[in-house]
């Protein structure tokens, strides 16, 4: 997949994190590089785990998996931490960003 649609990747605004296996041999660790590389959003963020498959959360060893987690929960505090948790900053983040580009 050379890229994504330009209404998905556009559609795609909030802050969001993506978490991928380096040897996931389900979908292409690539996919989700490229999907981190053209969405609109300004708060993203990608992380690989080199060594790890598809299902990051249960089948791998546990110590993988709790790495995982814990990344997960420290991305999400710090956007708790920055006042950025509420829906009410959120909705009117996708607003300014949806004016934008209209």
């Amino acid at each position: 997949m050379d890229q994504f649609p330009p209404t998905i990747t556009y559609c795609v605004s909030l802050p969001f994190m993506i978490v991928h296996g380096g040897e996931d041999i389900v979908i292409d660790p690539s996919v989700s590089k490229l999907l981190y590389e053209t969405a609109s959003s300004e708060d993203k963020t990608f992380k690989l785990y080199p060594g790890m498959w598809h299902a990051l959360t249960s089948g791998e060893p546990p110590e993988s998996i709790d790495l995982v987690f814990s990344d997960i929960v420290a991305w999400l505090d710090r956007r708790r931490a920055a006042g950025e948790g509420s829906s009410r900053s959120e909705m009117e983040r996708k607003s300014r960003h949806d004016n934008k580009h209209r």
